[in-house]
């Protein structure tokens, strides 16, 4: 009886407490609605996805979709562009390019026009092969982020040089207003001091294991009860009072101005840079840190877009800025001494002259499709690049070569020998250079062009154990095979050849029609199987889809109305008639 007596007052009071928990839950969702949680992605939020091994990264699939403009795909690694593959051409170069918003680049532009396209082409340029730029950078990004992407993910893509461009918002870490402190601060995902205690506690890197909150810790962040009595004034006293013995928080900055008293703070960056030298000297690739540019105000002669963007900023921040600059360039200097592996390179005061900042960090974007800012940066970043990873091997003077203002595949040579008669055109001062040539003219006339094409002799001669194969119908062409295999296995080294459909069919109406009765899947597939040996013309033809696209919104709904399957087309049938500007890759400005 005593044992009954018992068992039903503890059961009738967990009874009761539940029921006046149920009770308390209620009342205190009627008094207190708990706010909708979103989970909505954003332009403003998308590079705040957690990340156990680097803090934070860009949320893997988002999709800039801005307007009319070119939408920014962030992939499934969440970085920026196309999907890479780990594995890779024997004959493609590749470079792991690191940073914050400044190596990101530009919302709403196309990939072509962002820093990792612009590197990718100033690469090929300078050194007459193709490249790949895996951009990893993370907006508001810091080097404990780049090292945490490059140390779990990058290396693994085996790049031949990994380079990076941080440092504008690692100097921040000076001050305690940036710094993440009790939530507050100008970078509340920094992985820096709190968050990265936060960090060690639920995740352990030895063996990869996230610690996940408890039952009761779940339920106590979805429960309203709890969070009402958690704000009572008795609570929230022995909230405070143990909150007191655990580690101590800095006070908040009692001086209006920034310091620069804790140097000190500064070796996280250094030591970040340093990290990832070894991690690519490890795998036999090359480093190259580059210091981010900012606006001196010291040392910039300042014009009108300079002055609009120092009224935009806190004054006392753009000059803190150029006393912080020589302590950090005083340690990496140091550092790049003391380690052969980091090849350390200042850009910090690069702009002296031209008004290419819009604000503190970001190169000024002069339209869509072109950044004066950022073809410096990138022309920069390449002669660094191919002195570290081509040191002491001989080059092409591609200077002598390449005509300003051209696509950076467009070999001028090559276009002048296959086509005698625009050497004459050009003596008479009728066209300023072959390019200019094919622009207005060779185009519309299908010439084989100065862009990197297909020459069947030239591959079966550099490959003549493929001689056989063709003969005994293992494959219909060279160009087959390279398609298939030979780009793979690095066959053919140089710049990349691009397939254009449109083109090809309007050279060869006798294709077109093959293809219309299904003797053929596509204009390739004929290439592949006929053209090829022929030396049929206009399937290489350097043409730019987007790059038309992009300036003429008109056509671009027309192709998305379906009523031109591409721009090209519509170029083909209407655009030239209409005296519509030519897109055969963007220019740079080296």
């Amino acid at each position: 009886m005593f044992l009954r007596a018992v068992s039903l007052i503890v059961g009738n009071a967990f009874i009761l407490i539940v029921l006046g928990l149920v009770i308390g839950e209620w009342w205190a969702r009627s008094i207190a609605p708990p706010k909708p949680e979103t989970k909505a992605i954003t332009v403003l939020n998308q590079h705040a996805a957690y990340q156990p091994w680097s803090g934070y990264r860009n949320t893997p699939g988002f999709r800039y979709e801005l307007g009319n403009w070119v939408p920014v795909v962030v992939n499934s690694w969440g970085w920026r562009g196309a999907e890479p593959t780990i594995a890779r051409s024997k004959s493609v170069r590749r470079a792991m390019l690191l940073g914050d918003s400044v190596a990101f680049s530009c919302w709403g532009c196309r990939e072509e026009a962002s820093l990792g396209g612009i590197l990718k082409r100033a690469l090929e340029l300078r050194t007459g092969e193709e490249w790949e730029v895996i951009n990893a950078s993370v907006p508001a990004g810091f080097s404990s982020i780049s090292l945490g992407t490059l140390a779990h993910d990058g290396m693994q893509f085996l790049p031949d040089v990994v380079t990076t461009l941080n440092g504008i918002n690692d100097v921040l870490v000076l001050d305690e207003r940036t710094m993440l402190r009790m939530g507050v601060g100008l970078f509340k995902h920094s992985i820096y001091h709190t968050t990265q205690l936060d960090m060690d506690r639920i995740f352990d890197a030895r063996t990869g294991v996230v610690q996940r909150p408890g039952l009761l810790d779940q339920v106590a962040s979805k429960s309203a009860l709890f969070e009402v009595v958690s704000k009572s004034p008795l609570i929230a006293g022995m909230r405070a009072h143990a909150s007191a013995k655990g580690p101590p928080v800095a006070p908040p900055p009692t001086s209006s101005g920034y310091s620069t008293s804790d140097p000190e703070r500064l070796d996280t960056y250094v030591n970040n840079q340093l990290a990832m030298s070894y991690l690519a000297e490890g795998s036999g690739a090359k480093f190259v840190g580059f210091l981010s540019p900012y606006l001196s105000l010291r040392h910039k002669v300042l014009g009108d877009g300079d002055r609009a963007a120092i009224k935009a900023q806190d004054h006392a921040l753009l000059t803190w800025l150029d006393d912080v600059h020589p302590i950090l360039r005083t340690k990496l200097q140091k550092a790049a001494a003391d380690h052969a592996s980091f090849n350390y390179v200042d850009l910090s005061l690069m702009f002296t002259d031209e008004q290419v900042f819009a604000d503190l960090a970001h190169v000024k974007y002069e339209s869509l499709e072109k950044s004066l800012g950022y073809d410096m940066v990138a022309a920069r970043m390449a002669e660094e690049i191919v002195r570290a990873l081509y040191a002491g091997k001989s080059l092409p003077n591609w200077r002598e070569t390449h005509v300003k203002g051209a696509p950076h595949d467009w070999n001028e040579q090559t276009y002048l020998a296959a086509n005698p008669d625009v050497s004459a055109l050009i003596a008479e001062g009728k066209f300023p250079n072959g390019f200019e040539h094919y622009r207005s003219v060779g185009f519309l006339e299908f010439r084989h062009s100065g862009f990197p094409r297909w020459d069947e002799e030239a591959y079966l001669a550099a490959n003549p154990d493929l001689v056989s194969l063709i003969r005994e119908g293992v494959f219909a062409s060279g160009y087959e095979h390279y398609v298939k295999h030979g780009k793979a296995e690095g066959r053919r080294s140089g710049l990349p050849m691009r397939w254009i459909e449109e083109t090809y069919l309007a050279a060869n109406p006798d294709v077109a029609a093959a293809v219309a009765a299904g003797e053929f899947k596509n204009g390739e597939d004929h290439f592949m199987k006929i053209g090829a040996v022929e030396n049929r013309r206009g399937g290489f033809s350097g043409w730019d889809e987007e790059g038309y696209l992009v300036p003429y919104g008109d056509v671009r709904n027309a192709v998305i109305g379906k009523m031109f399957r591409s721009g090209c087309e519509h170029y083909l049938r209407a655009g030239a008639m209409e005296k519509r500007q030519i897109a055969l890759g963007l220019t740079s400005f080296y």
